[in-house]
């Protein structure tokens, strides 16, 4: 999958109010970090970032080079620690030895995208309201006991319809999507029973906008895929239970029941886990180590144990870039009651482009003298010149992509552009 732009403009208004939003907005949110693991050279996540707490970060690399890169990072803490060690020194801004957060450029004007200190995220099954999800889904939607979804129970996806078949030897049992009023499923099982969800591997992949919820743990057994760029989106949530990547037994139930997880594999949805860890069922296997590629977003209570040195899951964040605007339907919401950090990019100097997307030129306007950058979308810098007013800039040889248009005025104020390549 090629990575999607990682850089959509944020609102330039100051928030001087009590903030609210989706959870799903968040690429990875950890509400309970234990600081023994670290995030450090090649780690990616193209989507907001955000702990209740502090986090570790470092670098072996003497330059910039595959330094970690975020989106944008927002820490309740008022520092982050660097590592490798919980003991290293607390820091405050984005460059410290040979820790370079990328894209530094944008990292070092601050808030929103180097964001210190920030009010805490509500979290938990006591501060989230997610029984308006289960609500929905009594009065609406579909609602399935522990009796009909029993512990254990294999669940297939696909437009249209839910199959469960709830063991070995059952037949399994259909339900339909299409007619519900609410496009919700609550399954009402207990929090220690877990279910096992994938797509149905004779379909063409999920078009539909859904979101299901349960008490218990959430099994990831196989591929689950939106199919194509107009697909809805999937909103998974645990209260109680986990979010695990299922481990293959040998032997297995019959195809396409069957666990799918001997291989790397994709999974499309945000999940969100307030009581619960993510984790494998098992790090030892696969071996060797494989790939699971979330496509969306995570917000747990905290992070359990994916792989060993070679073995079980490298995990690989690929951020949904609609869930900056929208999220899965009836998706828990936040509310923060404090004032959260004005956007600092609002002070910049105007600037307009015409022809965006482009093809060979843009031209430029700048209210004031200023500086222009050009940085990929790794954010690495391409170009920088000086400006007054208008200037027509050619990036004919540049190859297609998503590229970020930075302009600086004397001051050292800035505003920022997503400029693509056609």
């Amino acid at each position: 999958m090629n990575k999607l732009s990682v850089f959509l403009l944020l609102s330039a208004t100051s928030l001087l109010s009590a903030q609210e939003g989706s959870y799903s907005y968040y690429c990875y949110f950890h509400d309970d970090p234990i600081q023994s693991g670290f995030f450090t050279d090649g780690y990616y996540c193209g989507g907001p970032f955000r702990v209740n707490g502090s986090v570790i970060l470092t670098s072996s690399s003497s330059g910039r080079n595959n330094d970690p890169f975020f989106y944008s990072l927002t820490l309740s803490s008022d520092y982050y620690i660097y590592g490798p060690s919980s003991s290293g020194p607390h820091v405050t801004v984005p460059h410290y030895e040979n820790l370079w957060i990328e894209p530094y450029e944008m990292m070092e004007q601050g808030p929103p995208w180097f964001n210190l200190g920030a009010e805490p995220l509500p979290f938990g099954a006591d501060q989230v309201d997610w029984e308006v999800v289960k609500q929905k889904a009594a009065n609406d939607g579909l609602y399935l006991t522990s009796a009909e979804v029993p512990n254990g129970s294999r669940i297939l996806l696909e437009d249209g319809q839910i199959s469960i078949k709830a063991s070995i030897g059952d037949t399994p049992v259909v339900y339909s999507l299409s007619g519900l009023d609410e496009p919700v499923v609550w399954i009402e099982n207990n929090p220690g029973e877990n279910f096992y969800l994938k797509g149905n591997p004779g379909s063409q992949g999920f078009s539909e906008s859904l979101t299901i919820g349960t008490q218990g743990t959430i099994c990831f057994s196989g591929p689950l895929e939106y199919n194509g760029d107009d697909a809805g989106m999937l909103g998974l949530i645990s209260v109680y239970g986990d979010g695990c990547i299922a481990d293959k037994p040998y032997p297995d139930w019959d195809a396409p029941y069957d666990i799918q997880t001997d291989q790397s594999f994709l999974y499309s949805a945000s999940i969100l886990l307030l009581e619960g860890k993510f984790q494998a069922e098992n790090y030892s296997q696969p071996y060797p180590q494989a790939d699971f590629t979330l496509f969306g977003g995570i917000q747990m209570r905290e992070e359990g144990y994916t792989s060993s040195s070679a073995s079980g899951f490298s995990l690989l964040w690929e951020y949904d870039e609609r869930l900056l605007n929208q999220s899965p339907p009836w998706y828990p919401q936040y509310e923060l009651s404090g004032v959260e950090t004005p956007n600092t990019l609002s002070s910049g100097p105007e600037l307009s482009v015409s022809s965006n997307p482009f093809s060979s030129s843009v031209l430029l306007n700048v209210s004031e003298p200023c500086t222009v950058s050009i940085y990929d979308s790794s954010g690495r810098m391409l170009n920088t010149f000086n400006t007054n007013g208008e200037i027509l800039w050619d990036g004919s040889a540049l190859p297609p992509g998503v590229y970020i248009l930075h302009v600086s005025g004397a001051a050292g104020n800035g505003t920022s552009l997503r400029l693509v390549k056609l």
